[in-house]
């Protein structure tokens, strides 16, 4: 079917899209930039976002092993952190909580990395789980890979906890993390936020530490490793990426009857499929997927969304 376009002035229809959320139990958000930026955060792909500043080549993982771009990198991303630090909260933030408060939401997926939800008041934190809202989660337990690293999470999950209420698909900016043991650590110690604002790579202090303890008991020194910020960069792999598709299958099987897309230009991989599954199971029960956006979806999309509301997300 065709996306049918809902304008401002289509009072008929926003009120069918109005209709909807008051009826629905179970909703799936999945959230972009587009929501960020009444916050005061430039997007990518605006007229005013960094794209246009000319760090668009600055978030490809090749970045990384470039020693001319990766002083960019690191000044641009640590500014970009600097500015989320003071953005405050949007409506669309303050919507996605009152469906969970309203006990409405299954869970809000984002592509942002500025964690504006935790200030709102939602949970990020994957090591959490899904939660335990059906009988299909009685006990968690994820595997993911950091390069050669695995870690295992086995958390013991109470009836009724929520588990993670937001997952963030491309990390945040709120720690860094090793390249070489893959630990994290807080930005603003050490003069780790100077450091990184001048284009530099912290080291990593686990990695000294290990080394210091090594060279004081007579044994060889090991690598330190250098500090990058927790993100996930074009062309890279997720290190959480397991822990994500465990969640997003258990979110499934939960069975939503609405998807909501807020501010997503729906241009990754990752996403377009994430979206696709659930919109399959949510037409299967006659539920409906609303996209919220200025920018029109593509042709492909048809029979994927239903409305297209062209129209500011906090409106």
């Amino acid at each position: 079917m065709a996306i049918t376009h809902v304008r401002p002035d289509d009072r008929l229809h926003l009120q069918s899209i109005a209709s909807l959320f008051g009826a629905s139990s179970k909703i799936v958000t999945v959230t972009g930039t587009g929501i960020s930026t009444k916050a005061g955060i430039p997007d990518f792909r605006s007229k005013n976002g960094f794209y246009s500043l000319g760090h668009r080549r600055l978030f490809y993982s090749s970045v990384l092993s470039d020693p001319e771009r990766r002083p960019l990198f690191y000044n641009g991303i640590t500014k970009m952190r600097q500015v989320v630090k003071c953005a405050s909260l949007t409506r669309t933030h303050r919507f996605i909580l009152s469906l969970r408060d309203a006990g409405k939401l299954v869970r809000d997926y984002t592509q942002n990395i500025d964690c504006l939800e935790e200030k709102v008041g939602l949970s990020t934190d994957l090591r959490k789980g899904p939660g335990s809202r059906s009988r299909f989660c009685r006990k968690y337990r994820s595997r993911h890979i950091r390069g050669q690293h695995q870690v295992d999470h086995e958390p013991r999950l109470q009836e009724n906890n929520r588990g993670v209420e937001c997952v963030l698909l491309h990390g945040f900016l709120r720690r860094l993390r090793c390249s070489n043991c893959f630990s994290t650590c807080c930005w603003n110690k050490d003069g780790r936020e100077a450091k990184t604002l001048a284009g530099q790579e912290p080291p990593c202090p686990s990695c000294a530490e290990i080394s210091e303890a090594r060279t004081a008991a007579g044994k060889r020194a090991t690598a330190i490793g250098t500090l990058r910020p927790d993100i996930v960069l074009y062309d890279e792999q997720d290190p959480w990426a397991d822990s994500i598709s465990a969640i997003a299958r258990h979110d499934l099987l939960q069975r939503p009857d609405v998807l909501l897309i807020i501010g997503t230009s729906l241009a990754t991989h990752g996403v377009k499929h994430l979206v696709k599954d659930f919109a399959k199971i949510i037409h299967k029960r006659a539920g409906k997927v609303v996209f919220v956006n200025l920018t029109e979806p593509a042709r492909n999309w048809d029979g994927v969304i239903d409305y297209w509301v062209e129209w500011d997300c906090d409106v």
